[in-house]
């Protein structure tokens, strides 16, 4: 597996989704901006940690032969032999005493307390639940089951008997049938989580296990320990301290870690490990019960001379090297020796995890080589390492040598910060920070950019109180109530020879007609209620003063949030509109759709590099089944979405001419998708098999063609999905209306429409499309075959019926209703009041001008 080169491309995936969304039209900040990310400040080089190999010990039997553990337990653990952590461990738990293990993942920890629970139990047999063991998550539960099931098929393949233990899980997961099983025969060992553990001691229905529970309890095993911190660590004791308190036997704790503490010496660590484990189960614990991992060199060899090194690295490293010699390069043993492991207190132990840029750099130091051949002789080493891992891992998955992992922070994307200053002397950074120094009056501001123009919008609150220019971070709604506050949140748009400049007079006419009154006279100005929502011009200099009349250092425009107005492109939005949706930040992502979108090109590279569809996976951890639900409906979503656009890509890219007419769209994307065959049919249709019947089929197929429909007009409508913006918003896809050119030529038929009758057939194109632009994007359409209440109900029904998951709807899903959008005409001044007709700001603002231009109105 070359991990590398998956990683650099998904990295580089992402940096180019994420740069996909920079809209700056200010070139200086632009230029640092992508600077700053071409720097890695979102997404810093990967940190190399080399797993190195554990201390071996004796073999499990031996401690059978030894009488420490039960007979048995060699037909359970068969062949197994012990890491020296894991000897220590069962021998603690053998003796009856509590223990913490905090070794590395991968090191065998489920062994530690499966196999002494597996000894108490086969030694003293007794019926109902004697270990309660813990999972912070329920797909560790899952794998977990699935471990023992395999220690219970090893037994009874070698002694031809049941399995004495009987093992259970009990999360929201299962059915009622195997809950009432289990509620009726508790098992033997109960793996849950700490919410079930809790509802099990407190629900009436639950009785029998609690019964059981109290009267058999031995064993009380928490895995990742380092999960139960702050409240939840003291729901986690308080529920641990209740069920002691109720148990008739003693309880013996056992806990698990792979990261707990750092620092200091290893005493101390142990010290503080052994402090968490008696706050969480409320025993004492000493140091003697804290159970590091124990590493070894997988490699004999002490670390080679620098001269060896450099001449190795001037030679290079042939591909396809054998397994035994990548062991004996004189740069394995280096990077074990000085990279992979450290000395202390006489103990190996891992070396601090290094970006590969940073061990080129001590290869260099150390040898004198140029840096950037030391760079590229790890690369190449690294990539033959990992194919000699492959191969070792066939047959022995615990042989590996050096294996490592590639740990890649990306930082959430915010706001660009910017002082107030002339261009080429700004302070321009992604560092947050209040002042451009820590001594410095210079203040930086929050700064986004319009989603339309590109122009920048610094964010701040007027203390008009104090005359300064508060710097706010970006926020999508106003908590602050201007008319009890002096402090009123809002934009500095800056001015500069080349952005746009506003006219208090002339540019009335860019605003819609119910922001404007006509006085007695003829003249005009701005109703009363959007006064303060036009730009205002504002004076200010580089330490935030400002004034709104006296004239200082720089001047520009103020205006309040929420904005309903973009001077900078002339677009207006609806009070209730989100402020992202209009302004954006550096980069747009949520957290959810970072996860969602390196999940989609580590799948796709991981393709791309002949993985097997089976070995394509994704593990993703979070905090909660809540989150966790978010992040598959959000996965779920984007796949539907991303694979509907691919079709109608695909569907036109097909097209003869590369043009796919609206009649011809359902097909035209089945076809794409290539849902034809009959391994699709039974994909999405709900059959058991696949029809003899032609015309069955074809019942099935015209319903899912149907669905393409709706989903394909319903996602080119206008939307404000700026994470995810369609075919049509990012270039890829145009749309015309048929026989357009030819209609609008008809001067006849036109002749009786005002204004429109009197215009250039080139113009009279421009504003008929705009007008059906407007409709389309609004989703205002009319289709007899899909979007009258009929057709709606009728093609729903068969939807849902013949339709499966996902390529259905859901059961309260309803099919996209088109808008109905009323225009009232004036007949006194023979116009169209765009602002009560509902007509979007930038298409009222193309026909008024246009009327104007051509000396008509509208």
């Amino acid at each position: 597996m070359d991990a590398q080169t998956i990683h650099e491309k998904v990295v580089s995936d992402y940096e180019n989704y994420i740069k996909s969304f920079i809209n700056i039209s200010d070139e200086e900040i632009r230029g640092k901006v992508l600077k700053t990310l071409d720097e890695g400040k979102l997404w810093p080089d990967p940190l190399f940690q080399f797993n190195p190999s554990f201390e071996k010990s004796v073999s499990l039997s031996d401690l059978v032969e030894q009488g420490l553990l039960h007979d048995e337990l060699k037909n359970v653990f068969h062949g197994y032999s012990l890491y020296r952590h894991q000897k220590e461990a069962i021998e603690l738990g053998a003796s009856g005493k509590d223990f913490i293990v905090t070794s590395g993942t991968g090191s065998g920890k489920s062994l530690t307390y499966i196999g002494t629970i597996f000894n108490k139990i086969l030694s003293n047999p007794a019926e109902g639940i004697r270990a309660i063991i813990v999972y912070p998550m329920n797909a560790l539960i899952n794998s977990q089951s699935g471990e023992i099931n395999k220690y219970a098929e090893t037994f009874e393949g070698l002694t031809g008997k049941p399995f004495p233990i009987k093992t259970g899980q009990y999360t929201g997961q299962e059915n009622d049938e195997k809950r009432s099983k289990m509620l009726e025969e508790p098992p033997n060992i109960l793996l849950t989580n700490y919410m079930m553990l809790e509802l099990i001691l407190t629900r009436t229905k639950e009785k029998s296990l609690r019964d059981s529970i109290y009267r058999n309890l031995e064993f009380l095993v928490f895995d990742e320990l380092h999960t139960y911190r702050g409240r939840q660590g003291a729901d986690v004791g308080m529920l641990i301290r209740r069920l002691r308190r109720r148990c008739t036997n003693k309880i013996i704790s056992i806990g698990t870690s792979a990261t707990m503490v750092s620092g200091g010496s290893i005493e101390e660590q142990k010290s503080a490990v052994a402090g968490v484990a008696k706050s969480l189960f409320g025993v004492q614990f000493d140091n003697a019960q804290v159970i590091n991992e124990y590493l070894d060199k997988g490699s004999a060899t002490a670390p080679p001379q620098p001269g060896v090194l450099r001449s190795e690295i001037e030679k290079g490293i042939t591909t396809g090297e054998s397994v035994e010699e990548i062991k004996n390069f004189p740069i394995s043993s280096w990077l074990e020796n000085k990279i992979a492991l450290a000395e202390k207190e006489g103990l190996i132990i891992r070396g601090k995890p290094l970006s590969l840029k940073e061990i080129a750099e001590n290869l260099s130091h150390e040898t004198n080589a140029d840096f950037e051949e030391c760079l590229n002789y790890l690369k190449h080493f690294l990539k033959e390492l990992g194919r000699a891992n492959e191969e070792i891992g066939k047959s022995n998955p615990r042989g590996t040598f050096l294996p490592y992992k590639l740990h890649q922070f990306f930082a959430q994307t915010g706001s660009v910060y910017i002082s107030l200053e002339a261009a080429g002397k700004r302070i321009i950074t992604l560092d947050q920070g209040r002042y451009a120094e820590s001594e410095s009056n210079i203040p930086l501001y929050p700064t986004v950019f319009s989603r339309e123009s590109g122009e920048c919008f610094h964010c701040l609150s007027l203390d008009e109180q104090n005359g300064k220019l508060q710097p706010r971070e970006f926020q999508v709604r106003s908590e602050v109530d201007e008319d009890e506050n002096e402090t009123r949140d809002g934009y500095l748009i800056p001015r500069s020879d080349d952005n746009w400049t506003w006219d208090p007079i002339e540019d009335l006419d860019y605003l819609p007609t119910a922001w404007v009154k006509v006085k007695k006279d003829g003249s005009r100005e701005i109703e009363k209620k959007y006064k303060n929502r036009v730009p205002r011009e504002i004076f200010y200099d580089s330490e935030g003063n400002f004034s709104f009349d006296e004239e200082l250092e720089f001047n520009g425009w103020y205006m309040p949030m929420p904005l309903l107005f973009d001077p900078t492109s002339g677009t207006f939005f609806d009070a209730k509109t989100s402020e992202r949706a209009k302004l954006a930040s550096l980069g747009t992502e949520s957290r959810s759709t970072s996860t969602t979108i390196t999940t989609l090109t580590t799948l796709w590279h991981l393709a791309d590099h002949g993985f097997e569809p089976h070995k394509q996976k994704f593990l993703s951890f979070t905090d909660n089944r809540q989150d966790a639900a978010l992040q598959a409906g959000h996965f779920n979503d984007f796949m539907q979405v991303t694979t509907l656009r691919s079709g109608i890509y695909k569907a036109v890219e097909q097209a003869e001419g590369q043009k796919l007419s609206y009649e011809k769209l359902g097909q035209a994307i089945f076809d794409a998708l290539e849902m034809g065959s009959d391994d699709r049919f039974l994909d999405f249709a709900h059959a058991n098999e696949v029809p003899s019947f032609p015309s069955a089929r074809k019942s099935y197929e015209e319903t899912l063609q149907k669905l393409f429909v709706y989903r394909a007009i319903y996602d080119l409508r206008r939307s404000w999905r700026v994470v995810l913006p369609n075919l049509e918003q990012s270039g890829l896809l145009e749309i015309d209306y048929a026989n357009l050119d030819e209609d609008i030529n008809v001067e006849q038929a036109w002749s009786k429409v005002p204004f429109i009758g009197q215009i250039s057939s080139e113009d009279r194109k421009r504003v008929i499309f705009n007008i059906l632009e407007y409709f389309r994007l609004e989703f205002a359409l009319e289709s007899k075959s899909y979007l009258d209440h009929t057709s709606l109900n009728e093609n729903r029904t068969q939807i849902i019926d013949k339709l499966k998951q996902p390529w259905s709807l859901n059961r309260d899903e309803e099919l996209p209703y088109p808008k109905r959008i009323r225009f009232k005409t004036l007949a006194r001044n023979q116009k169209i009041d765009t602002a009560s007709a509902g007509i979007s700001s930038g298409l009222g603002k193309y026909l008024l001008l246009e009327a104007k231009r051509a000396g008509g109105e509208l």
